[in-house]
């Protein structure tokens, strides 16, 4: 998933304090009582664009929350998309608590990781976005101290960089046919005979297509499942290989 990467803990976590938001308001989290119920979580805090912001708030609409979800750059609404094509992934929330921290040097810090990804394992997974070329000293610290925090109540811990150009405009393109069609189900089978012949490629299904537009819409569709392989890292014209996943089957 692009420049995203788990980050191993590399000393014991200075952690204050665990704030979380819920429908009453926030809450100072007592973890001997066990982990927070991920899916009552509420954002932390409203994303807002000032004349100092370095990012642009964007709302995005989420299919595995079936609703909008508030963001505060562009390199986010990248990495929902990724994770919202993901099966494993169940619900989302974005800047999902509150950490109080205490660096090495003893110093108090608050941090905000960006988003916080619920598993079908029940495995919590909390994000940080950061440009890899703007991950200074003070990110890497938070990242240092955030990671270790995670590993202590049993959560994971990643960091997204981003990805190619290529690969987001890619992605762009798909969620474009994120949304069931009632034709798609009937053309899957179709769809899925193309792509099982050797060398298969998008302009197969072009040609199959005959200008209906019922196999082309469920590639894109199915690309975005995950049903139909098609490599997001590379342009896509009519060369570009597709293949079925054998474990759709």
């Amino acid at each position: 998933m692009g420049q995203s990467r788990d980050v191993a803990r590399a000393r014991p976590a200075r952690v204050v304090s665990w704030t979380f938001r819920f429908d009453a308001g926030t809450q100072v989290w007592d973890w001997t009582k066990g982990p927070p119920d991920v899916r009552g979580l509420r954002s932390i805090r409203t994303p807002r664009s000032t004349e100092k912001s370095r990012h642009i708030p964007v709302q995005a609409h989420s299919v595995t929350l079936e609703g909008p979800i508030h963001l505060e750059s562009g390199l986010e609404h990248d990495l929902v998309r990724e994770l919202d094509r993901d099966p494993d992934v169940e619900w989302m929330v974005s800047q999902p608590v509150r950490l109080g921290l205490r660096t090495a040097s003893g110093r108090s810090r608050t941090h905000t990781p960006d988003l916080l990804a619920l598993g079908r394992d029940g495995g919590v997974t909390v994000w940080d976005v950061r440009p890899v070329d703007k991950q200074d000293e003070k990110f890497l610290e938070n990242r240092d101290l955030t990671a270790a925090a995670c590993g202590e109540v049993g959560w994971h811990y990643r960091v997204y960089g981003g990805g190619s150009s290529v690969r987001r405009d890619n992605l762009r393109w798909l969620t474009a046919y994120r949304r069931q069609m009632p034709w798609y189900p009937n053309a899957k089978e179709e769809l899925l005979g193309i792509c099982r012949e050797p060398r298969a490629t998008v302009g197969a299904v072009l040609d199959a297509d005959h200008g209906a537009g019922h196999l082309v819409s469920a590639m894109w569709h199915y690309a975005w499942t995950g049903a139909v392989v098609i490599d997001l890292n590379q342009p896509i014209d009519r060369s570009t290989p597709v293949r079925e996943l054998q474990e759709s089957l």
